[in-house]
């Protein structure tokens, strides 16, 4: 009998080996807080939009060519904000109360590569946006010289993809502040239920 408890005192001296600790409430508020930034962000734009078809319907003032326009420009415009404030949105409510190592992997997938939405549909945005923008320069250039009107209708379709380069190289950014840091947690987080299952 004395041995049994030699062995179970052994036993229960031992050091237990330290069970990785999955933050999964930290994970939650951060990307909490993720999708309360790009709600402002997005807002933002949506603002910028709005003052943007204000001020082309002030100026070009109401024809079926600049109410046309504007509605096909606004097409584009408004699927494009949808499209990536929705692929935003679906991140931020993740839920990580019972994570799992294929629940982050498909988390670490989606946040990889934020610009997919954008490259998918780009045609698109590219074809609504310009296309709005070339009728609405109709309406604006119709009794101006045909030099003018080549330069303005060339400036509508090249603006787009230029528009589109640019806010690449903004997301680029964004995408060091915004997504690494969470990127960073969900792969020190993934490493934790790994160690956790061996």
């Amino acid at each position: 009998m004395v041995q049994f408890e030699e062995l179970q005192q052994l036993w229960q001296s031992q050091r237990q080996p330290e069970m990785a600790v999955v933050d999964s409430r930290g994970m939650t508020h951060a990307l909490r807080r993720f999708g309360r930034r790009q709600n402002y962000i997005n807002a933002a734009k949506v603002a910028l939009v709005a003052w943007q078809t204000w001020f082309c319907l002030s100026r070009l003032g109401l024809s079926v060519l600049t109410v046309v326009g504007q509605a096909i420009f606004l097409a584009g415009v408004i699927h494009m904000l949808t499209t990536d404030w929705r692929n935003q949105l679906g991140i931020a409510r993740l839920d990580f109360t019972k994570p799992s190592v294929g629940f982050v992997d498909s988390v670490l997938d989606r946040l990889r590569d934020p610009n997919a939405p954008f490259r998918r549909r780009f045609w698109l945005h590219a074809i609504l946006i310009g296309g709005g923008a070339n009728l609405l320069l109709a309406a604006r250039w119709a009794a101006s010289t045909p030099q003018h009107r080549i330069v303005a209708h060339f400036t509508a379709m090249v603006a787009p993809i230029a528009a589109y380069a640019l806010g690449l190289q903004i997301r680029s950014k964004r995408y060091a502040l915004e997504y690494r840091p969470l990127m960073q947690r969900l792969t020190a987080m993934k490493k934790a239920l790994e160690e956790q299952w061996q």
